[in-house]
C-alpha cells in the first residue's frame, strides 16, 4: 500500500515537472465552492464559471446546484476537470446548512481524484462581504482541512467589465475581503461571466492555478479517507436525497422569517 502511494505521489510530481518545463500543466483539477443568500441575491455564479472554464454548457444555470457534479474538457492544451458543488447560505454557519448539502460539498474532492489542484472560491465582485460571510465561510471550509487554504483562489464573478483599480477600491471598503485574501496569499481572479467567449480570461486563470501549483511543489489537495466516495450509497443517504427538497425549502422559510423579523425589530426600535 505504501509502495503504491509512493508511486502515485511520484507520478504527480513527475507529471508536474514535465509540464512545468513547458510552462503549462497537462492536467488541472478544479473544485468550485461558494454561497448564496436566502433571498436569492448574491449567488456566486459557480455553474456559469464552470461552463466558461470548460468552454461548454456542462452545468445547469438558472437553478441551484443540488449535488456535486463533475465535467471535463480539453482547454487550451490542458485536460481540465471541474466539479460544481451546492452553495451554502452566506450569512449562516455550517449548522444551518442542510446535512445533505454539507455531505455533497465534503465529497466534492473525490470527484476529481487523486485530488483537486485548486479550489475556486466564487464570489460576486460587487458583493458586500461582511464579518458574517467570513465566519460562515471559515466554518464550511473547516470540513476539508486547514491545508485547503493553500489551494484556494478567490474568483470574483462579474456581469460586466471590471478593471483592477475599481476592484481594489472596492476591497479597501471591505476589511473582511482583505482578511479573506490574506488567507489565500492575495490570490484572486476576475471573470466576466457575460463574456463566455473571452479565452484570455480563462487562460489567465489557468496560468494563476499553475503558478499556485508551483508554490505547492506540484501537490494537489489531499483527500481525507472519511470523504472517499463509496461505490454504493447506503439507505440513509438515499432517504436524505428523497427528503432533501422539502427540507431545504423549510429551512429557507425559517431563515427568511428570521431575517425579516430581525429587520422589523431594528426598524421598530428606532
Amino acid at each position: 500500500m505504501s509502495d503504491q502511494r509512493t508511486k502515485q505521489d511520484g507520478a504527480v510530481q513527475e507529471s508536474f515537472k514535465i509540464s512545468d518545463s513547458n510552462n503549462k500543466l497537462s492536467e488541472i483539477r478544479i473544485v468550485l465552492i461558494g454561497g448564496r443568500d436566502v433571498f436569492g441575491r448574491n449567488e456566486s455564479g459557480k455553474s456559469s464559471v464552470g461552463n466558461i472554464i470548460l468552454g461548454k454548457d456542462a452545468f445547469v444555470v438558472g437553478r441551484r446546484t443540488a449535488r456535486s457534479v463533475q465535467a471535463s474538457a480539453n482547454v487550451h492544451g490542458r485536460h481540465v476537470t471541474v466539479v460544481d458543488t451546492p452553495g451554502w447560505w452566506w450569512h449562516y454557519l455550517a449548522e444551518n446548512t442542510p446535512k445533505f448539502d454539507l455531505l455533497e460539498i465534503m465529497r466534492s474532492p473525490t470527484l476529481c481524484s487523486p485530488g483537486p489542484h485548486a479550489f475556486l472560491l466564487v464570489i460576486p465582485v460587487d458583493c458586500s462581504f461582511d464579518r458574517e460571510y467570513g465566519l460562515g465561510l471559515e466554518k464550511h471550509l473547516e470540513f476539508f482541512s486547514e491545508t485547503v487554504w493553500n489551494h484556494i483562489i478567490v474568483l470574483f464573478s462579474s456581469i460586466a467589465p471590471h478593471d483592477d483599480t475599481s476592484l481594489k477600491n472596492h476591497l479597501k471598503k471591505c476589511p473582511d475581503f482583505k482578511k479573506l485574501l490574506s488567507r489565500c496569499q492575495n490570490r484572486y481572479h476576475v471573470l466576466d461571466i457575460h463574456e463566455r467567449h473571452d479565452s484570455f480570461q480563462v487562460i489567465a486563470l489557468l496560468e494563476k492555478i499553475e503558478k499556485m501549483m508551483a508554490i505547492n511543489n506540484g501537490q494537489s489537495f489531499k483527500i481525507s479517507k472519511k470523504f472517499t466516495l463509496e461505490e454504493k450509497r447506503d439507505d440513509s443517504i438515499r432517504e436524505q436525497t428523497t427528503q432533501r427538497i422539502p427540507a431545504v425549502k423549510r429551512k429557507k422559510s425559517e431563515l427568511d422569517a428570521h431575517i425579516r423579523g430581525r429587520k422589523f425589530f431594528i426598524a421598530y426600535s428606532r
